[in-house]
């Protein structure tokens, strides 16, 4: 996965429209015209300048950041630099986090942004399952479990049917915990999910009878 120059520069053309956000525009526009250095050297200064802000902007500009990260299909430190997420994102996400005790989002972007790249390697679970205790119907946070438990559970069979990677047992729990998740999902999600977890259910079922469980 590279660097979607395209992308990069209609990210700039976005931040520019934010007043305050300048010298993230000047990073994206910068990387979008190979100069690394210079790039670096303008997010540098906006970090620098950014880390001061109130939360709420703070916040505004980290929701906006993740967003354009989930959306983008290449390399994840493109949209999302190394320091970007280590000086700014992360620690906003935390104090966010302290500061709305029953707020599940700063807990939910957490797990978004804690894996898919060199940035920060932290499994997504704990925080959703962090987000759903403080609300227990927060959708995105259950959906995203289930893609979570989903994920765990594909590794898990990636080399059926010679081996099982984990135990299938626990696996059909998990699968009962992620339809009841998918529960209060809208029609199209299930849709969407539904037919995974029959699938891995199917499979472990398979295993579990094969090997005479």
């Amino acid at each position: 996965m590279g660097f979607d120059l395209g992308y990069l520069r209609e990210l700039a053309e976005d931040a520019s429209e934010h007043p305050g956000w300048s010298g993230a525009a000047d990073y994206f526009r910068l990387r979008h015209q190979g100069l690394r250095r210079e790039a670096l050297e303008a997010l540098d200064a906006f970090v620098a300048g950014a880390v001061s802000w109130s939360l709420a902007d703070r916040v505004a500009f980290v929701v906006w950041i993740g967003e354009k990260r989930l959306a983008y299909r290449g390399q994840p430190e493109a949209v999302l630099p190394v320091p970007l997420f280590r000086l700014l994102v992360r620690p906003t996400l935390e104090e966010w986090s302290q500061a709305k005790p029953a707020d599940p989002w700063p807990l939910v972007w957490q797990a978004r942004l804690s894996s898919g790249g060199s940035t920060w390697h932290a499994p997504p679970a704990p925080f959703l399952r962090q987000a759903l205790a403080r609300d227990p119907t927060c959708v995105p946070a259950r959906v995203d479990l289930v893609r979570a438990i989903l994920a765990d559970i594909a590794f898990h069979q990636h080399e059926l049917p010679g081996a099982y990677l984990g135990e299938a047992a626990l696996d059909l729990s998990a699968l009962d915990e992620a339809e009841d998740l998918l529960s209060l999902a809208d029609e199209d999600t299930r849709f969407d999910i539904g037919p995974e977890i029959a699938w891995a259910r199917a499979e472990a079922r398979g295993w579990l009878e094969r090997a005479g469980g």
